[in-house]
């Protein structure tokens, strides 16, 4: 398996190399949904994205897609293990649990928020909110398998 883009695109970030905000180009489902990397802290092991979902994500009653609302979980989660992961690692999420509390209107920035719960060697336990203007959007807890990107 390649090296992981988007853990690049973070390790970037967390050593000064990339300034933040920075525009997730790393991957095209991301981009697609308007991703800018804003922070990652790897003592706090958790990262912050924002996300502007355009039109082609909205349901018909005009807010964003359950899907995107848990792909934007998923990359939140996802990248908190980038935080904390040597290079040579990756993670794939093998369980995701999404509790959705509203709505996510489209063309407005959300912002996602995710933590590792408990890592491991084998296997990551991660967490993240997904807010609009403060509103909690969306939550979810993930597993995650580490496996070597090399």
């Amino acid at each position: 398996m390649a090296s992981n883009p988007d853990a690049e695109l973070l390790r970037a970030l967390m050593s000064g190399a990339v300034a933040a905000p920075a525009a997730v180009t790393s991957n095209r489902l991301a981009a697609a949904l308007g991703a800018r990397l804003l922070a990652a802290d790897a003592a706090a092991r958790s990262v912050r994205l924002s996300f502007v979902p355009g039109e082609e994500f909205l349901q018909g009653a005009g807010v964003v897609q359950g899907g995107a609302v848990s792909a934007m979980l998923d990359f939140a989660m996802a990248w908190a293990c980038f935080t904390v992961l040597p290079a040579g690692q990756t993670v794939t999420t093998t369980s995701m649990t999404t509790n959705f509390m509203g709505a996510a209107a489209g063309g407005v920035a959300v912002e996602a928020t995710g933590r590792i719960d408990k890592p491991g060697r084998r296997v990551m336990f991660a967490s993240a909110e997904l807010r609009a203007g403060g509103k909690l959007i969306a939550s979810g807890t993930s597993s995650l398998l580490v496996l070597e990107a090399g």
